[in-house]
């Protein structure tokens, strides 16, 4: 299974999902106005790997921002991962928030896709004088 790796854009995030370490990450913002073809691909990729994967996968996500249209993907993927999980009980889902909203986003997710999802804040530590 290849490996999918894209680079940031202003409009949409940084993919890498290494199927031979079991880490998959989304990182950035996600503002893409063609959501379906940025992350049905992603959503295959993801459906393809849970044939076949690696013990322990850590799932990463990092968005700074998203908008309603790539939200729904986001659902859409984690619903793929509660598959994996299902199958594989040690996946790790991480949510990275550093505003507010990106953190009820999560929960939302969480409640929704009945997952267990690690909110980890990302709020930048203070520089000591």
């Amino acid at each position: 299974m290849d490996r999918i790796q894209i680079a940031p854009t202003d409009k949409s995030p940084e993919v890498d999902f290494n199927p031979s370490e079991g880490v998959l990450m989304l990182k950035g913002r996600s503002l893409v106005e063609d959501s379906e073809s940025f992350y049905l691909p992603l959503v295959e990729w993801i459906q393809k790997y849970i044939e076949d994967p690696k013990e322990g996968t850590v799932i990463d996500f990092k968005f700074e921002y998203f908008n309603t249209s790539c939200s729904k993907w986001l659902i859409t993927i984690t619903k793929e991962l509660k598959v994996l999980y299902e199958k594989d009980p040690s996946t790790q889902i991480n949510w990275y928030y550093e505003d507010d909203d990106v953190l009820e986003y999560g929960e939302v997710i969480c409640d929704l896709v009945d997952i267990p999802i690690n909110m980890i804040d990302m709020e930048p530590e203070e520089e000591e004088i």
